[in-house]
């Protein structure tokens, strides 16, 4: 197949969902097909710019111009984002023939950018949900839930989703969110997000270099990638006040960046036994996500179906056990405490956040059957190569039967 994608960022930009397609895309590519991409010179973060074309282990990426504010401000984030949305129609629709259209719909009008490519070059379009819009920026405080610009986005997503060939869902929970806004039920597809096993696999953290590197000794409990507004952090730093002085061989590890580190911070103020690292190169993360002996993730209540913590997969990858704060109907905590994987709680539960990574710390056996599951599950369900076949089927569904 001949595959035209359009998202914001793309590599070597770092954040979560241009890892993701990036991913994906080489996937494809290495399966047989010929990929281009749509992206922005800018970065994910502000600062660099990209060159405007060039080929990435054999995907062709084409930039367009944009402003490169970065996440710093809500202006400037605004700014990139429309600039980029009408250069990327032009750009687009400049290039070589194509049998269908792939649009990230994060953020939510990419999409819409994406449908119009699709309708003028008269192929299928296939929309792909990484969070809900426009639900996610109500439930953040950023559109108000009966505001004109919210019902005007609502409008636009049911068009978009009318006009897409396939819908993709990350979550079954997804689905359902995206069958509320009038999505048809025949066009939407569950495929879940994964992780790279040959990159990330579990390793000794005894031999671990990461670990080596930064000195980390004793449990290291982990929260690795975005901390954003979708998270949060004050069940997590409670748990770190109580084992400061319970279990002091635990440890918290922030590694990554995002709109709330600052408050992670300041959260973290005087507390000894939490430490900060900023976003590691992707080479790197095998090495990285292996230095941990447990991983935290964390999420907002009211986001279950909106919002999937991609940090799961490689979580899973390395064979660890996951301790979850947050609405216990999200699809990961279910799969955590259906398979056994560690433990879920409700946010401000930090007393019973601390009692489960005690539990991991001074139970290795119960750990390490943890980590087990985990990595079965991973195997099974959650590997790059079964997530890529399953995207060719329905890339290749679209193609032939678009209706």
């Amino acid at each position: 197949m001949r595959v035209l994608a359009l998202n914001q960022f793309y590599a070597p930009d770092i954040s979560a969902g241009s890892q993701i397609l990036t991913e994906l895309c080489e996937g494809l590519v290495a399966a047989g097909d010929e990929v281009t991409v749509v992206a922005s010179r800018g970065t994910y973060l502000g600062g660099g710019r990209l060159p405007a074309r060039e080929e990435i282990n054999g995907v062709r990426v084409v930039r367009a111009w944009a402003t490169g504010f970065g996440k710093a401000s809500i202006v400037g984030r605004l700014s990139d984002y429309a600039s980029f949305w009408f250069s990327a129609i032009v750009s687009a629709l400049r290039q070589r023939e194509v049998d269908v259209v792939l649009a990230v719909t994060t953020p939510p009008m990419i999409a819409a950018a994406a449908a119009l490519v699709a309708r003028v070059r008269r192929v299928p379009l296939v929309t792909w949900t990484q969070d809900v819009y426009p639900e996610v920026a109500v439930a953040f405080g950023y559109m108000r839930q009966d505001g004109l610009a919210t019902r005007l986005l609502l409008k636009i997503q049911r068009r978009t989703h009318l006009a897409s060939h396939r819908i993709v869902a990350i979550s079954d929970g997804m689905g359902e969110r995206l069958k509320a806004q009038g999505a048809p039920a025949s066009r939407i597809r569950v495929v879940h997000n994964w992780s790279d096993g040959s990159l990330i696999h579990p390793r000794d953290p005894a031999t671990n270099a990461f670990r080596r590197e930064h000195r980390l000794s004793g449990f290291v409990a982990m929260y690795s990638g975005n901390l954003g507004v979708a998270h949060e952090f004050e069940t997590v730093m409670g748990a770190a006040k109580i084992l400061a002085k319970r279990c002091p061989e635990v440890s918290f590890l922030f590694v990554g960046d995002g709109q709330r580190k600052a408050e992670a911070v300041e959260l973290a103020r005087g507390l000894e036994n939490v430490r900060f690292l900023p976003y590691q190169p992707k080479a790197m993360l095998g090495e990285s996500l292996t230095a941990a002996d447990a991983h935290l993730m964390t999420l907002r209540d009211g986001l279950a179906g909106l919002v999937v913590p991609s940090k799961f997969y490689g979580a899973i990858a390395c064979g660890r056990p996951i301790f979850y704060v947050g609405p216990q109907d999200c699809e990961v905590a279910q799969q955590i405490r259906t398979g056994d994987l560690g433990w879920t709680g409700r946010q401000r539960d930090a007393e019973g956040l601390a009692a489960a990574i005690e539990r991991a710390a001074r139970d290795s056996a119960w750990s390490a059957q943890c980590g087990r599951r985990a990595r079965e599950l991973f195997e099974t369900q959650c590997d790059r190569p079964i997530a890529v076949s399953r995207w060719r089927s329905v890339l290749a569904e679209a193609v032939a039967n678009p209706a």
